[in-house]
């Protein structure tokens, strides 16, 4: 049977008798936890409202942090019922490299075998958190497709003045996209996401390849066949309707659903925390779930420059 917590995005594959629960520990008693609220309505909505609106869009945009396993529990669950309601989907992936990954090599693997191959060949994740997108793709057939730039891409884009990309008939030069006041956003969304130990000027080249990423993201959704729903999975600041891929999507013409999974944290309680503008567009639906962690980020992130100095 599948049993659905929802409150929640999260309804899952479960025995008889077996009841979802949140797989994230900490703060699981949140007033948010559960929540789903509609950005561009200002206002919480059900999770029937937000399905119906995923029915209404073709190009799904699916924000996440990457740790947090009940974000994967939601997206795979998103896979589920677009399947149950007889469409066809295409996946792509931030983790995985456009032109260095072939889908097909992951045809008729088992769970275990898959992400024995995806840690051989997209190092750097935890593709044993992702178990609930990888076994929903298993069930389905449905192949992961690779969504990114390589890492030799990435370091050119971040060095140089180049701003064309090119996918089969698609060209996008993604300088166009973004106006100076979005790049100073992801400028200092960089800056923060480093617990300023990164000079903001040094943050450019970052910034240079976090737009080509997006573009790259964008450019590959749109290989998909016209009859399928195509979703994607990312960095949730790679969503953002203000900066990351809806700008690009819609430059070449095609319009998107962005949901981002959100954790919550304990000093922050009220919707108007998470977002600098509640009335904005950063996202048209957030989910709020409970947080892997437990400490505040830059401490993490202070104790790895302190360890990687010794």
């Amino acid at each position: 049977m599948r049993d659905c917590n929802w409150l929640l995005l999260i309804c899952i594959v479960l025995p008889a008798g077996v009841h979802a629960e949140w797989q994230s520990p900490y703060y699981q008693d949140h007033p948010l936890v559960g929540e789903v609220y509609s950005l561009r309505d200002s206002k919480p909505v059900s999770t029937n409202d937000l399905y119906r609106e995923i029915q209404n869009h073709r190009m799904i945009l699916l924000g996440e942090t990457h740790s947090n396993p009940d974000h994967h529990l939601g997206q795979a669950e998103i896979i589920h019922y677009l399947i149950d309601r007889n469409d066809s989907v295409s996946l792509y992936m931030e983790m995985l490299p456009y032109e260095t990954w072939d889908p097909r090599s992951a045809e008729g693997l088992s769970l275990d075998e898959l992400v024995s191959l995806l840690e051989e060949q997209a190092k750097g994740w935890d593709w044993k958190s992702y178990s609930p997108v990888l076994k929903a793709s298993i069930e389905h057939g449905l192949l992961l497709n690779g969504a990114n730039l390589t890492r030799e891409q990435r370091a050119n884009y971040a060095h140089s003045e180049e701003c064309i990309l090119m996918r089969g008939q698609q060209t996008l030069n993604f300088c166009e996209v973004l106006d100076n006041d979005r790049r100073a956003t992801i400028k200092q969304l960089i800056y923060d996401a480093h617990c300023e130990y990164l000079p903001l000027e040094h943050t450019g080249p970052m910034a240079n390849t976090q737009i080509a990423k997006d573009a790259s993201f964008a450019l590959s959704m749109l290989e998909a066949h016209d009859s399928e729903k195509v979703l994607l999975i990312a960095g949730k600041i790679h969503v953002r309707n203000d900066i990351g891929v809806p700008v690009h999507l819609q430059r070449l013409g095609a319009e998107s659903i962005s949901i981002a999974f959100i954790v919550v944290d304990p000093e922050r309680t009220e919707i108007s925390d998470y977002f600098d503008d509640v009335h904005g567009q950063q996202f048209d639906y957030a989910v709020f779930t409970p947080n892997d962690r437990n400490q505040d980020p830059c401490i993490e992130f202070a104790d790895k420059l302190k360890k990687l100095k010794h």
